[in-house]
């Protein structure tokens, strides 16, 4: 179970063999590492569902190897599994194998507002110097080349991880960390050229990766949705970021951070409000309608998303969010 899909655990995966299992995309949503929302977005489960399914068909045509094996409508996919091995409770090794690597590799293109890297950068937790910048770019201006950043995957709170953080804790070779890298940038490479057919902006993104039996790197979990990455739209996130923003313009994104901070548990943090009900409606729309342009297959009947940016654009002036 978690918090927006549900795994249903055919056949376990073992050191030497995968397992099998379907994953069940469902309505619910999570922000701020939250965990569930208290509301669902309708038809996000079937949107990322299937566009997540349109991109794993892409990148094998590409050679990269997944852990996907079949889309079922309408918001079902059947993936093979791996074993998930907690570091802080099993040292990982090179002679491991058949395992989710403990990282989130996460690609970005440029920083737009609501950007961690950007957020950083304003409050001097990191400096243009560390990712190789002459200076801390201005929002929304596109990188020469992408950046890529490791966080930890399987502790309570992503954290930020060094380069040497990241080898240690997932018991890679510098060799497989090159592998890692050129394998996030063609994923990333195709997300960008797909947006921009688009006339989508693809501003970051990441992805999760596992050891196969053979010890050979393969993509898991989701990619290049909503959910897992930030697209734009006539410079309009058409992504959960449109959550985010709300929720920041609220006391309780404070209130949820000065809880995180003095190490309060999940169950005592404060319970988020609902959102507003026509932006909830049209945040659904956001998924249906990038989905369907996306997959180019209109299962929804849904709008243009030109024509539900439109109106979220005045309907964020109108409320000052």
């Amino acid at each position: 179970m978690g918090s927006v899909k549900d795994l249903e655990i055919i056949k376990k995966a073992s050191k030497d063999s995968f397992g099998k299992g379907i994953f069940s995309f469902t309505d619910d949503y999570s922000v701020f590492d939250y965990g569930k929302m208290p509301e669902k977005i309708p038809f996000k489960g079937e949107s990322l569902c299937r566009m997540a399914s349109y991109n794993f068909e892409k990148i094998e045509e590409l050679g990269l190897a997944s852990h996907f094996e079949e889309f079922i409508e309408p918001n079902k996919m059947k993936v093979k599994l791996v074993q998930v091995i907690y570091p802080d409770k099993q040292k990982l090794t090179e002679n491991d194998s058949n395992y989710l690597i403990p990282l989130e590799v996460v690609f970005r293109n440029m920083l737009p507002e609501g950007s961690s890297l950007l957020s950083r950068f304003r409050k001097g937790e990191s400096t243009s110097e560390q990712y190789g910048l002459e200076k801390i770019p201005e929002p929304n201006q596109f990188f020469d080349k992408p950046i890529l950043e490791f966080f930890t995957k399987l502790e309570p709170i992503d954290r930020l991880l060094t380069e040497s953080e990241a080898l240690e804790i997932s018991a890679l070779n510098q060799n497989e960390l090159t592998q890692i890298n050129d394998f996030a940038l063609k994923v990333n490479n195709f997300l960008n050229k797909k947006a921009e057919s688009l006339n989508l902006v693809h501003a970051d993104g990441k992805i999760e990766l596992a050891f196969s039996p053979e010890r050979k790197i393969i993509l898991v979990d989701v990619f290049g949705t909503l959910d897992e990455n930030r697209f734009l739209f006539n410079n309009i996130h058409v992504s959960k970021q449109v959550a985010r923003d709300y929720y920041n313009t609220t006391s309780w994104k404070q209130e949820l951070t000065d809880a995180m901070k003095q190490g309060k548990q999940k169950e005592e943090w404060p319970a988020p409000p609902e959102l507003p009900v026509k932006l909830l409606e049209l945040i659904s729309e956001f998924y249906l309608s990038t989905a369907q342009e996306w997959t180019g297959e209109n299962f929804a009947s849904a709008r243009p998303l030109e024509k539900v940016v439109l109106e979220y654009k005045e309907l964020k002036e109108k409320n000052n969010w």
